[in-house]
């Protein structure tokens, strides 16, 4: 998963509207998300600022009502970074 993550992260830094699209599928409202897709939206926000910007607002819009959702430890620091 680790792998696949950093797979979608390095092509992300050069195709971020097609990893992104795939992405958000595996990012649904009401529904506590894999670890690894939220490792991918915080590296793929390191590796490539400016291509995330516009994707900001869905992925906050959708994040902020799960926060209380995350009840264990490493999903509340996935959250925060």
């Amino acid at each position: 998963q680790q792998a696949a993550s950093n797979v979608l992260v390095a092509v992300g830094q050069r195709f971020i509207n097609k990893v992104m699209e795939e992405v958000l599928t595996k990012f649904q409202p009401g529904i506590l998300p894999h670890y690894f897709v939220m490792q991918t939206f915080a590296n793929l926000s390191v590796s490539n600022v400016f291509g995330m910007v516009p994707f900001l607002n869905s992925i906050l819009g959708t994040m902020l009502p799960m926060l209380g959702m995350a009840k264990q430890d490493h999903m509340k620091s996935v959250f925060c970074y």
